[in-house]
């Protein structure tokens, strides 16, 4: 009986294995964490009055923007402005009481914001509401056609996305 040799891992291909491993796991990562869906996202900034602004002309009704607000000092927030169907404007971040930490945000679908992590639904009306599976409301004021949001405002929400 003759025995078979045995082939040996050369260290370049155990190196392989462990970055084709590793590369893996970072896609897996990015995918849960939205990946893709992330350029849905348009950046903003507050202006020198520490103000963000942002015009709505030509925001229709029962349709929503998703926005995300970055400092100089590197803390992002995400949010979201909301028409509704009789007009009113609503803001709110991008993140619910309940699941803030998972980060897995909202998406719109008609007139309705859908949880990403509960799969619960609520009509743009009862965005200000807030509380469980709602996004959570913040203050905005209107200038004419112009949202303002004042920069603290957003940053008080920087806890959800830390």
């Amino acid at each position: 009986m003759t025995a078979t040799p045995h082939r040996r891992l050369r260290p370049l291909h155990g190196v392989l294995a462990v970055a084709g491993l590793f590369a893996l796991l970072l896609g897996a990562q990015y995918l849960w964490e939205g990946g893709f869906s992330r350029a849905r996202y348009e950046r903003v900034t507050a202006d020198a009055a520490g103000e963000v602004r942002l015009d709505l002309a030509g925001f229709g009704t029962s349709e929503v923007r998703f926005y995300r607000f970055l400092n100089p000092g590197n803390q992002e927030v995400r949010f979201l402005v909301a028409r509704d169907a009789a007009g009113a404007i609503h803001t709110a971040f991008d993140a619910a009481e309940s699941d803030y930490k998972l980060k897995r945000g909202f998406r719109h679908q008609g007139e309705w914001v859908v949880n990403n992590k509960c799969d619960t639904a609520c009509r743009l009306e009862e965005i200000s509401n807030g509380g469980g599976c709602r996004p959570i409301p913040f203050r905005h004021r209107l200038e004419g056609s112009t949202l303002v949001v004042a920069e603290a405002t957003l940053l008080e929400g920087w806890r959800y996305f830390r």
